[in-house]
């Protein structure tokens, strides 16, 4: 009886505590979502590619879950998850997960180990639980050492004791420097009597450019090559790659930099010389962009070169262009029609131009906001922006040259001799040493009409310098009116006959007379 009283309650017990642990668990094992591994996990990946593995989630019950996956063990390497974040119920009762993870080109290790963490959540309710999956990258196409060869895997061919790692690694230091100064030899000795054939200096300087750049470089790799040849680590290589690598970019961006240099002097030579509008306005720009653009793009090609992902910061440059773009349109405006006028050249410096305004007007500066004019007849500087210039009508009034043809018109009374009037305006022009008398550019004298007062004829003359216009035009009026006195020729003005009506004025006087 005793022992009933013991053992029924202990049965209960177990009864309420198993049906409660029933009630209080969320999922059994058997319920749990799965993980389907579709690959292999543990993989040899050539370094500077890309590897991708895949999993298949499975929702394995009526339970609905939202799912978490996170990657640890990658560091700072890049990676991709299709999906990061997603639910599985009813609708969506499995998800195919894809990782891409992008191997650099200078791995510190020769295997990397990570693990993919996915954690799952069943709606409505706070607590979580996770299913980790590894995986393994092992490298190849890096070597950890080339102990006691030289170039290309020869054996070092040194006797003993010298037959050692350290031998075979001074002697690759010495084949190398020595192919280093052979290729700076040659390209002196034979390039350089090949390129000294051609008309332009250009080549010469661009000889000369590479010839150092090329020896450093190749010393270096030289140097890099032959520490393989020790018992090295895989993180020290690819430190020293990632050095080799840093000092080839500056040097690349070095000699860019000085063979665009040198191509915007030889430029400038053939527009003109170092005084001329390229030289002065154009070369400076050019110069600026050319710099910009090459350590631009250099640092971009190291970085990536280096393993590093660009695509965030080009997307970035991007933005901040558009950006800069919407916020500074007047200036980049101005800045675009300035290079358009410095290219295109409708007037350079010195000219004079007729704006739409009637000024007539000295061209000072073409900057890159703004052009400089100075006018001429109100001793003013007027400064106007590139695109104000570039879209109005603009004369060039000294282009093709300074000539320039103007119109005298003059009329004399009715009567006058004709013959008489055109010899002497001819004349008169002949006479003046500022009209061009060359075939082509002769003085012209017309009859062009009946006026109301006078017959009206027009002297069409070439003045040789367009400044000096208006003092030859005065000096032709002068000898005009002087002639025409002389030889009594009348210049008529405008004359009204007025007809007065006497009669009906005469008749009033005549009646008044009666009356008093």
């Amino acid at each position: 009886m005793l022992l009933k009283r013991i053992i029924i309650p202990i049965i209960i017990c177990i009864a309420l505590s198993s049906l409660f642990v029933s009630f209080s668990s969320p999922q059994s094992t058997d319920s749990l979502p799965i993980i389907g591994e579709d690959d292999e996990y543990t993989v040899n990946a050539s370094i500077g590619s890309t590897h991708s593995f895949n999993w298949t989630i499975y929702k394995n019950s009526s339970q609905n879950y939202v799912v978490l996956i996170q990657v640890n063990g990658l560091g700072s390497w890049s990676y991709r998850i299709s999906k990061d974040y997603f639910v599985l119920d009813e609708s969506n009762q499995y998800q195919i997960i894809g990782l891409s993870v992008d191997i650099p080109q200078y791995p510190q290790d020769k295997q990397i180990d990570a693990v993919v963490k996915f954690t799952f959540r069943p709606i409505n309710q706070t607590e979580t639980f996770s299913i980790t999956k590894p995986i393994a990258i092992t490298f190849t196409g890096i070597s950890s050492g080339e102990e006691n060869t030289i170039i290309r895997g020869i054996q070092n061919p040194l006797p003993p004791p010298l037959d050692g790692p350290y031998s075979a690694f001074g002697l690759s230091i010495i084949i190398w420097a020595a192919i280093a100064f052979f290729v700076y030899f040659i390209t002196k000795r034979v390039i350089m009597v090949l390129v000294k054939k051609t008309e332009t200096l250009l080549d010469d300087a661009i000889i000369e450019i590479i010839r150092i750049p090329i020896l450093i470089i190749i010393i270096l790799y030289g140097i890099i090559h032959s520490l393989m040849k020790l018992d090295i680590s895989i993180g020290f290589i690819a430190s020293l790659n990632t050095f080799y690598m840093v000092v080839l970019v500056f040097t690349v961006i070095y000699m860019a930099y000085r063979i665009f240099n040198e191509i915007l002097e030889e430029l400038t030579i053939r527009k003109g010389g170092r005084f001329s509008t390229f030289g002065t306005v154009l070369k400076p720009i050019f110069k600026k962009i050319g710099l910009t653009v090459i350590i631009i793009g250099g640092v971009i090609f190291g970085l990536s070169s280096i393993g590093i992902d660009v695509t965030a910061l080009l997307a970035g440059a991007g933005v901040a262009g558009l950006v800069i773009a919407f916020a500074a349109q007047d200036t980049l405006s101005n800045f675009f029609s300035g290079i358009h006028l410095l290219l295109d050249r409708p007037f350079r410096i010195g000219d004079i131009i007729l704006l739409e305004t009637g000024e007539y007007c000295r061209v000072e500066n073409v900057g890159m906001r703004s052009t400089k004019l100075y006018s001429l007849f109100d001793h003013e500087l007027i400064i106007l922006p590139n695109n104000s210039v570039a879209n109005q009508k603009i004369i060039n009034i000294v282009q093709p040259d300074t000539r320039i043809r103007k119109t005298i018109e003059v009329g004399v009374a009715y009567g006058s001799d004709l013959d008489k009037v055109k010899k002497i305006l001819m004349d008169v022009a002949l006479n003046h040493e500022k009209v061009v008398h060359e075939t082509g550019f002769e003085p012209v004298v017309r009859f062009t009409g009946f006026g109301d007062s006078s017959l009206n004829f027009i002297l069409l003359v070439w003045i040789d310098d367009v400044m000096k216009q208006w003092g030859v035009l005065s000096d032709l009026r002068s000898s005009i009116d002087d002639e025409f006195k002389r030889e009594h020729i009348t210049i008529p003005f405008p004359q009204r006959t007025v007809w007065l009506n006497t009669v009906k004025k005469q008749s009033s006087k005549k009646n008044n007379d009666k009356n008093k």
